[in-house]
Order: C-alpha cells, then structure tokens, then sequence
C-alpha cells in the first residue's frame, strides 16, 4: 500500500491555515509534536495512536475497485473490447504500484463532491491520460478517445 507521509512544510502549511492536523502522518512523533506544541494542542506520547490509513468511511475503504471501475464503462458496441482492454492495462498498472487506496480515496472525494454540489476542474496535467481516472470523475478528458498513454501518467 502506498502511504503518504507529510513533511515540515506540510505541517507548517496545515497549521497556517488553520487545518487540523491530528489525523495526519508525519515522519516522526517528535515531527507531529513540533507543530502540535505550536497549537496548544495535546502531543502524541502513544505510538499505536498514529494511523497512515485515509480518514475515510469504511465502505469506501472497503469498495472494490475492479468492479466499480468495470461498471463504470461505457458500453458503446464495436469498441468495447478494446475499452476493456484499457480499463484492466489501467486496474493492472495501478494495482502493481499499491495505488487502490489512492483510487478508494478518489472516488469518496468525487462523491462527496457531487452530493455537495461542487464544482471542480476539467483536468490538467497527466493524470488526464489516465481512463480510470476519467471513469471515476476525477477529470472529463477522455483518454481512451484522444488516445493518451498511460504510461504518461504511472510512470
């Protein structure tokens, strides 16, 4: 599994604008105890209270990526094969690198997002080159459409 770990720019960037930072992993408790004496806020002397898990609900954590990604697909006759073909490349490529939690994270964030009714951008960078990506909701460019590599995106 991919975790992500913040850094000290991270934490100082958290505590400026005033984002909580008890849910998040840093390197080191002493790390997370710098930022947190800064705040007043109570230092984590236990380490089994630190979690690199995302702080999202269960059933999220629990989603089973290939299905809900295959029911994503759009059926459209002749081209279905080969739409196929590049959703499990894709399901291969992010499962290789431990990236589903990353995928289980993104589909909460896009949920949550259009239950609240907010607007996010068309895509940039190369994630766009990334169908997964487009099926989740993530971005609108079609990659399978535009013919985008992939490998431009999971390098």
């Amino acid at each position: 599994m991919s975790e992500y770990l913040a850094t000290e720019h991270d934490g100082i960037e958290l505590l400026y604008r005033g984002d909580a930072i008890h849910n998040i992993a840093f390197e080191t408790i002493e790390q997370f105890n710098k930022f947190s004496t800064e705040l007043e806020l109570e230092p984590i002397t236990d380490k089994s209270l630190i979690s690199k898990d995302f702080n999202i609900p269960q059933h999220y954590k629990e989603l089973d990526v290939e299905t809900y990604i295959r029911n994503k697909i759009p059926q459209s006759g002749d081209s279905d094969s080969s739409v196929n073909a590049r959703v499990e490349q894709e399901l291969a490529m992010y499962k290789e690198r431990g990236l589903y939690p990353i995928l289980q994270l993104l589909i909460y964030i896009i949920d949550t997002m259009r239950k609240n009714n907010l607007v996010w951008g068309v895509g940039r960078g190369s994630s766009v080159s990334s169908y997964l990506l487009y099926l989740i909701g993530v971005h609108k460019i079609d990659s399978y459409k535009y013919k985008l590599d992939i490998k431009e995106f999971l390098k």
